[in-house]
């Protein structure tokens, strides 16, 4: 039994030892390649740097007037075509520039109209005061203050409409409202 186990062990150890040379075998020669090439490529591009460059010849004569002209007509019309897009950029400027003026021009007239309707009030106010004291003078006035301030509480308007006994103090619109 000993003896058949020493041969499978043994035969089992060969074919390790085998295994292990071949791969190693196939590395060596893996290595081998990519060192080739990678020399190969190195010589290839020193050598291409060694070598002059060489204009191929033209076989015919060249008219360089021609294309002297060919390429500033070239180039003009390069330069017309971004002097165009300059010229729209530039409307483009403009454009906004103006409107921000009538942006601060409208932000203008707004403040002014505040500050109208802030002065308005006190203006009325003292026209009325100005003329003659009489019942419809005071009346007026009356109105007025009513109309420029705030709309009286409905409890107030109905003591006012039950102290007056007349129950037509409270408007329409305002009946609406509440």
């Amino acid at each position: 039994m000993n003896f058949i186990f020493g041969i499978i062990l043994l035969a089992v150890f060969i074919l390790a030892l085998r295994v292990l040379w071949a791969t190693a075998w196939q590395l060596l020669s893996a290595l081998k390649q990519a060192y080739r090439a990678f020399y190969h490529s190195r010589a290839q591009r020193s050598a291409r740097n060694r070598l002059p460059v060489v204009m191929p010849q033209i076989r015919h004569e060249v008219d360089w007037l021609a294309l002297s002209e060919s390429v500033r007509q070239g180039i003009q019309t390069r330069n017309a075509g971004s002097n165009r897009q300059v010229d729209r950029l530039d409307l483009e400027l403009q454009v906004k520039t103006k409107t921000m003026e009538l942006i601060k021009a409208d932000i203008q007239m707004a403040k002014l109209q505040l500050e109208l309707e802030k002065v308005r009030p006190t203006v009325v106010l003292d026209a009325s005061k100005a003329g003659k004291r009489t019942k419809r003078s005071k009346k007026t006035a009356l109105e007025m203050e009513g109309d420029l301030s705030k709309s009286s509480h409905p409890v107030r308007q109905l003591r006012t409409a039950l102290k007056s006994g007349n129950g037509q103090v409270i408007q329409d619109n305002e009946l609406a409202r509440h």
